[in-house]
């Protein structure tokens, strides 16, 4: 029998209270992990959470950089979210689950096995990675985006070659490094929260 993933979720109605009302739109810079992490916390089976937009899913989204440029794949055929095949990304996410939470609740430790965890599962780098937390992703323009909420975290790589697709893990194809200005000239090839992220690092900069 297939066990049906339990996603980790918070309420829309709590985010409004910390983040206003409504919640704010793009990347942006706001209130702590830590503070998002005490709201109340919800799991739901995976298939419920994707069509309840009074919930929030939140992803860890991990950005890698390496003197000025940051690590590019892209999302083959036959990856878990198939709304994103073909498209360019700076960023690795995933889902946090039952499993991360302790007691029903995840704690900020939790999040932080939650993260490497997901990193782990989709790259081959080092687990002593310098990563900070950056700011938020939030895009309520589509289905997809009405149902999660991006954290965002910058990993500092001292060398390229230190940062690899896991052979055999998902369908991801590494394209190398790139620019900011780069990133920008083919714009319409990367997923939306890519260049949402990328706002966070500069928030007075279109991407």
């Amino acid at each position: 029998m297939t066990t049906v993933e339990q996603v980790f979720c918070l309420k829309r109605s709590d985010l409004e209270t910390l983040f206003g009302t409504p919640l704010p739109q793009g990347g942006f810079q706001g209130p702590s992990l830590g503070q998002v992490l005490r709201l109340n916390q919800v799991f739901l089976p995976r298939p419920e959470a994707e069509g309840e937009p009074r919930l929030k899913q939140l992803i860890p989204y991990q950005l890698f950089c390496c003197q000025g440029r940051y690590f590019v794949y892209q999302r083959g055929g036959g990856v878990g979210e198939g709304r994103l095949a073909g498209r360019l990304s700076v960023g690795i996410g995933g889902h946090i689950n039952r499993d991360d939470a302790r007691s029903n609740h995840l704690s900020h430790e939790g999040y932080e096995a939650a993260l490497h965890r997901e990193r782990e599962e989709e790259l081959i780098c080092p687990s002593t990675l310098s990563t900070d937390f950056i700011g938020w992703i939030n895009d309520d323009a589509n289905p997809v985006g009405q149902v999660h909420l991006g954290a965002v975290h910058l990993c500092q790589v001292a060398h390229e070659a230190e940062v690899t697709i896991r052979p055999h893990g998902e369908d991801l194809h590494a394209q190398g490094w790139w620019t900011v200005g780069q990133i920008k000239e083919s714009a319409e090839r990367f997923e939306r929260w890519s260049l949402l992220a990328l706002e966070c690092l500069f928030p007075s900069r279109s991407v």
